[in-house]
């Protein structure tokens, strides 16, 4: 086996491959994928004799998803819980990185769509929104899109590259 690619690495392939196949095809991730891979991540790790390596993960997953969740962007429950289970296989510095992976890939990446979309004027309504009393973008104007494949990014940007590795 490379050593690039290691068994937590199998195990997080495979629960993306699950939440982007669910994403895709019925926009949600299922409570029953995260919630069961944060716990296989955790028995993992107690076997290696470490759980708060995985629950460090999964508490700094959360810490770092959260804002975007509260704050009502593209960011929902299910992806946040996704890179949580991730965050249990990989560890907390892994899962801030790909927090903060997610968040950078996701400006691009809503701007391509809206943008596809003829939508790019939503950005400024959200965004003065966001900083004003001013109304938010209205329900039927909203462009809802698979969040999975841009945290997916995310956890690639931070699994292979040493950006705000310390």
């Amino acid at each position: 086996m490379p050593q690039w690619l290691l068994p937590v690495d199998l195990a997080v392939i495979a629960i993306c491959a699950v939440a982007l196949w669910t994403d895709l095809s019925r926009h949600r991730v299922p409570n029953q994928l995260t919630f069961s891979a944060m716990l296989l991540g955790i028995v993992f790790w107690s076997l290696e004799h470490d759980p708060l390596f995985a629950l460090g993960g999964i508490g700094i997953a959360f810490v770092t998803m959260f804002p975007g969740w509260i704050l009502g962007g593209a960011i929902r429950a299910g992806d946040a819980k996704l890179l949580m289970a991730v965050g249990a296989f990989y560890g907390p510095q892994m899962a801030f990185r790909a927090g903060l992976g997610t968040y950078a890939a996701a400006i691009p990446v809503s701007f391509f769509i809206l943008l596809k979309k003829k939508k790019l004027r939503n950005a400024y309504v959200a965004a003065r929104a966001a900083v004003t009393p001013a109304p938010g973008v209205p329900e039927d104007e909203r462009v809802v899109v698979a969040f999975v494949p841009v945290v997916l990014l995310g956890i690639l940007l931070a699994r292979t590259t040493g950006v705000l590795q310390w």
